[in-house]
């Protein structure tokens, strides 16, 4: 990414500091006609903090809408050309103004509930080494828990049933400390992104959210979930076609085990040749049997030649980081924050 499509200077319109202002909300649309709407104004309905709302048109967006709308003070930008989840809200990230507290990375495709946003606030003000929160994601309907969120918090370390059986959400714990969060509704303190960098763009679309929580572990700070916080989620608003699905697999199976690789214990070229060639193979033979669960072949294949593409990062923690603060230099991400020397201390896979 050229540093010139993310760098504030060259932006004339980029929105002022004001300090009412709580939170920034970053919003990347993509093909998001069917939901930017409702997600707005769920959102406006939903909360009464002062908040920055950065409206992104990633791909073919009519909807989009700048001004004060109830708390809320939308600005819109155009991304120069469509790009990965990661890149889209970095492209935004360097727009917020560094005097704002608090980040937030909502997806299109949410619908906000009561004071969701304001039970999120509190968590990070009530516990100075709380550095992201989670609200819990629900289904768009409502009825039942985010399928992708309920096996997250299952697969936590503490995790203990009564987090998804709990009818009485004030009676439970403010926070359930876990190791990942989804950037679904992600709310991180600005001072802790600062520390820990932005999202990292070799994971394009897909697990850069766990990927940044790693990160702001290895700062020191914690990362939870807010039962008392709740939002709703359709999941999959931009995998509506086969082509999408397939390019979705192609992701998650690349970028799921660039993560593996980096978050495992041992020497890299041997978690990396066990994840390509050991777990590769597996996947293959998986996707040729076509058995239950199993991605298509080719979403295999295509994701398997991606990773060998990126195979010297994947094998060497020192190009992997030198590749880190290549990019870094690269957005100028001095610029937004000011604690630069932090940056080469918590990137450590």
């Amino acid at each position: 990414m050229p540093a010139e499509s993310y760098s504030k200077k060259n932006e004339n319109n980029n929105p002022s500091p004001r300090a009412d202002w709580e939170v920034a909300i970053i919003i990347v649309a993509y093909e998001g006609d069917a939901w930017i709407p409702d997600c707005i104004e769920s959102l406006k309905a939903s909360t009464q903090i002062n908040a920055l709302v950065l409206l992104i048109d990633n791909k073919n967006n009519t909807k989009l809408i700048s001004g004060e709308i109830g708390s809320l003070t939308i600005h819109s930008f155009k991304t120069p050309h469509p790009m990965g989840f990661a890149d889209a809200n970095n492209f935004a990230l360097m727009k917020v103004p560094s005097s704002v507290p608090n980040i937030c990375f909502l997806n299109q495709d949410t619908l906000s509930q009561k004071n969701w946003l304001e039970e999120g606030l509190n968590c990070l003000h009530q516990n100075p080494q709380l550095g992201a929160v989670s609200p819990m994601l629900k289904n768009y309907q409502g009825t039942d828990w985010d399928k992708e969120f309920q096996f997250l918090l299952k697969n936590q370390p503490d995790f203990e049933s009564d987090w998804l059986n709990c009818s009485d959400r004030r009676s439970v714990a403010k926070i359930h400390l876990v190791d990942d969060i989804p950037a679904t509704a992600m709310i991180v303190k600005t001072e802790v992104i600062k520390r820990s960098g932005p999202f990292d763009n070799i994971f394009g679309s897909y697990y850069e959210d766990f990927d940044l929580c790693m990160r702001i572990r290895k700062s020191g700070y914690h990362v939870a979930v807010s039962p008392q916080s709740i939002i709703f989620h359709y999941s999959g608003s931009i995998s509506q076609t086969k082509e999408a699905r397939r390019k979705r697999s192609r992701w998650v199976i690349r970028n799921r085990t660039v993560l593996k690789i980096r978050s495992s214990q041992g020497p890299r070229w041997l978690k990396a040749w066990r994840h390509l060639i050991i777990n590769g193979s597996l996947q293959t033979l998986r996707a040729i049997l076509r058995t239950p669960s199993s991605s298509p072949l080719r979403s295999v294949a295509l994701a398997h030649i991606d990773l060998i593409g990126i195979l010297p990062r994947l094998c060497s923690c020192k190009i992997d980081k030198k590749k880190w603060d290549q990019f870094l230099e690269e957005i100028n991400w001095e610029s937004f924050a000011t604690q630069h020397h932090s940056l080469n201390e918590n990137f450590t896979h």
